[in-house]
């Protein structure tokens, strides 16, 4: 279980499947990725859009293929299947203690945030929070307003609702629940998440 608001981490190897899985609705994770074997290799949430569009397998809501970012461009995970297919999948960023400060007007801390949940998560396996990399946002749902920016949905993930990846590499898997209690995406309430793991 990912606890409501916090984050855990995990090692997988290749060939495994992972399912995040909605355990109540509308709750959004903030996921991560680095190659176990090399921590310098990092998923990256641009680069992962740019080829799945290129590849006509993907846009800036859905991805097939989860890359890490240059030089090494590799596929770390391939979803292999996704009952909701809408994320924020394009940017990489996630809550902060500035977002918090400026979009909201509260401290973090005391409020929890998914980059500090993600540091967290990945101290014990000699990461700090310098080395967070981008995020893919799993149930965000974001589009681009009028003027060009972001404008925030409610998640649209319902309980059951589930995404599968297969790793396609030894990962370091970190995952958070995104603790935004202050805005509709998570319905004004965290819930926490479920991680199952498949040969």
């Amino acid at each position: 279980m990912v606890p409501a608001g916090r984050a855990i981490a995990f090692h997988v190897d290749k060939g495994i499947v992972i399912r995040l899985l909605e355990v109540e609705d509308t709750q959004v994770a903030d996921a991560t990725f680095f190659n176990a074997n090399n921590y310098k290799e990092v998923y990256s949430a641009s680069h992962s859009v740019w080829m799945n569009c290129i590849e006509g397998i993907g846009n800036l809501k859905r991805v097939k293929k989860l890359y890490s970012k240059p030089p090494r461009e590799n596929v770390m995970l391939t979803v292999i299947e996704d009952t909701v297919g809408v994320h924020l999948a394009y940017i990489g960023t996630r809550c902060s203690p500035l977002i918090y400060k400026m979009r909201n007007g509260v401290d973090a801390p005391p409020h929890r945030t998914c980059q500090d949940n993600l540091a967290e998560a990945v101290a014990p396996f000699g990461l700090t929070g310098d080395d967070i990399p981008d995020i893919f946002n799993i149930f965000m749902d974001v589009d681009i307003s009028p003027e060009g920016c972001f404008t925030f949905a409610r998640c649209p993930a319902k309980k059951g609702d589930h995404i599968d990846m297969r790793a396609e590499m030894n990962l370091l898997a970190a995952i958070s629940s995104c603790p935004q209690d202050l805005t509709p995406i998570n319905g004004f309430k965290i819930k926490p998440l479920k991680v199952e793991i498949y040969e």
